[in-house]
């Protein structure tokens, strides 16, 4: 969810889902290649803390 919501941008990936939020998040995915996502996602996730890591790999099976 997370490459996809940088990829085409918060307010696309959220009226697909189905949530009634507004986001200012803009699509990067004309600007950003996949590895360029990835090694962003992974620098922000480097910087959770050792907790919220546990969860987010429990969740995603890693």
């Amino acid at each position: 969810m997370l490459k996809d919501y940088v990829r085409r941008g918060g307010q696309a990936v959220l009226d697909d889902i189905g949530v009634p939020m507004t986001s200012g998040m803009p699509a990067f995915g004309e600007i950003l290649t996949d590895g360029d996502i990835a090694a962003i996602l992974g620098f922000i996730k480097s910087t959770w803390p050792d907790r919220i890591r546990a969860i987010q790999a429990e969740r995603n099976g890693s």
